[in-house]
């Protein structure tokens, strides 16, 4: 596998006075990264009160923290901070360069950067590129959104590691430089309490393709729309992924069998999805993707497809948790949209008793209720949280069912009532279609409680 053809050697130094706006996670890493390579006249600015910064960096938080920023020659915005925020676009205009985290990431880093956006599975995405790379031998580094950024690790990168960073929205608005290598997943509409509107939040995600070049490679969706119209604002080379039909240059699903094709010629790959640890044929976009990725950085297919197979999965997506007396209990906390939770149904044939419900997103129920009206294999619906009365009255509004919808002031309640009400075999699901908040501080808060519960009743099955 060749080496990274890019050189980091002539990198652009970060002109002093800086800002960095927006001290969270992501914040006090370009702080470290900065001062770890000679910068001396940092501002560490932040509508909250934010403790533990080095003593050298200044700050300053509250009322009035982002005014004046056309005094800094730099300011680096986090990504929670819009790049028309006002402050923001007047300093711009008087000559203040703008930038991020990952803009210097990518502008800087030696190795090749696989970076992975889209509405659904970007995290999965994301670690099956990883996992299929990390399966023929690459050593690579896995971060952005998921969690860990980038710049905690891009000193360690070598020209001829591979970077996989899962990028959001939010990251990619404004980016100064982009991968190597970009995959667009699914993409449909996100966001919308802070995008505003659906155009704004895809022209966001195009971001992450407007700087490649004719040497780079663009992979997206072909069953996407939201998808297809990103690649076409890159100048890379297109490679198309699809599980709904075949393509003339891409990744292809036919049957359980992944195929790469290219200038008329298809090799199929030595790939069976019977074989995949990871529960729905909706994953098989992400598998699509992820295999994509990892040969167009130069792996080999064989132990590529080989590491795909093995991918368990990432907590709190489609999760199996345990089993007992014939009942699965599967946690997706994860999946706060109804469109995940929509996939997640449709990943089983076994009777299904599914928890929705959580805090309000202000999303639109109807395709949910339709799509579980029309599952026969679904027996029970738990509704938990703040939007319980609106799934209940989106259920009513599809007609009779053949299950009941019943309220529960409990997640805990609704499993022990969901896995009651299975005829001795079948799947208890937590696909929420909802946020967390409210009953929990977040999705993994709420997947770790499943999780215990599960336990709890799988013990007395045994």
């Amino acid at each position: 596998m060749s080496t990274h053809s890019r050189t980091a050697a002539a990198w652009e130094p970060v002109a002093e006075p800086i800002a960095v706006l927006g001290v969270g996670v992501e914040g006090r890493s370009t702080i470290a990264y900065l001062l770890s390579h000679g910068a001396r006249r940092i501002e560490a600015l932040d509508a909250k009160v934010v403790d533990g910064l080095p003593p050298s960096v200044e700050t300053r938080f509250g009322e009035g923290y982002d005014r004046d920023l056309e005094r800094f020659a730099t300011v680096f915005r986090s990504p929670g901070v819009r790049p028309d925020h006002p402050p923001l676009a007047a300093a711009r205009a008087r000559g203040t360069r703008v930038t991020s985290a990952l803009s210097l990431v990518l502008s800087r880093c030696p190795a090749r950067v696989v970076g992975v956006t889209g509405t659904l599975g970007k995290g999965t995405a994301s670690s099956l590129a990883a996992a299929c790379l990390e399966g023929a031998g690459v050593r690579v580094h896995l971060g952005g959104n998921i969690g860990k950024n980038p710049l905690d690790f891009l000193d360690d990168a070598r020209p001829e590691d591979v970077v996989v960073l899962e990028i959001s929205s939010f990251q990619a608005m404004d980016l100064a430089a982009s991968p190597e290598i970009a995959v667009i997943l699914r993409t449909t509409s996100e966001h919308l309490d802070w995008h505003t509107d659906t155009a704004e939040y895809r022209a966001a995600k195009a971001g992450l393709v407007a700087h490649q070049t004719a040497d780079d490679t663009v992979i997206f969706n072909a069953d996407s729309e939201g998808a297809t119209g990103i690649a076409t604002a890159s100048r890379a080379a297109r490679l198309a992924f699809s599980v709904a039909r075949e393509v003339d240059t891409g990744v292809f699903v036919r049957g359980d069998r992944l195929v790469r094709s290219a200038g008329g010629r298809e090799e199929v790959l030595p790939f069976d999805a019977s074989r995949l640890r990871i529960a729905g044929r909706f994953n098989l976009e992400n598998v699509a993707a992820g295999v994509a990725a990892a040969l167009a950085a130069g792996a080999r297919p064989e132990p590529v497809c080989r590491a795909a197979e093995r991918f368990e999965g990432l907590p709190h997506r489609l999760e199996r948790v345990i089993e007992a007396g014939g009942i699965a209990f599967y946690n997706d906390s994860y999946a706060t949209r109804p469109d995940a939770a929509i996939a997640a149904v449709g990943a089983f044939e076994a009777p299904l008793a599914i928890i929705l419900g959580g805090s309000e997103k202000n999303a639109d129920f109807g395709p949910l209720a339709a799509a579980l009206a029309a599952r026969p294999n679904v027996v029970r619906v738990a509704l938990i949280g703040a939007t319980a009365g609106r799934l209940a009255a989106a259920l009513a509004a599809v007609g009779p069912t053949r299950f009941p919808a019943v309220e529960h002031e409990t997640m805990e309640d609704a499993m022990e009532a969901s896995a009651r009400a299975l005829p001795g075999r079948g799947v208890v699901l937590l696909s929420p279609a909802c946020a967390s908040f409210g009953l929990f501080a977040n999705y993994k808060v709420r997947g770790e409680r499943f999780r215990a519960k599960a336990a709890e009743i799988a013990a007395r099955l045994m």
